[in-house]
């Protein structure tokens, strides 16, 4: 056999192998990525619904004052007072 034709087939020999570690990689990489669990959000949903009460209620009270305000401005004899 001719030097050429050896060297070609341990070029290609390396080829394979580094294709394979690659692969081998790559598949180390997606197993870690598929063992992952999901965090738990439960704690957050339930800030979320209570900041979500206390904003209501406070949107409750806030109407609540511009319904009196808007009484008060409605009548003149209370306009002075202002």
């Amino acid at each position: 056999m001719d030097i050429k034709i050896i060297g070609g087939l341990v070029a290609i020999l390396f080829s394979f192998g580094g294709l394979f570690v690659q692969v081998g990689t790559i598949m180390t990489r997606l197993d870690n990525v598929e063992a992952r669990s999901i965090p738990d959000i439960s704690n957050v949903e339930k800030e979320i619904s209570e900041v979500k009460t206390n904003l209501e209620k406070e949107i409750s009270i806030i109407k609540k004052d511009i319904e009196e305000l808007k009484a008060k401005n409605s009548n003149p004899l209370m306009r002075w007072l202002i």
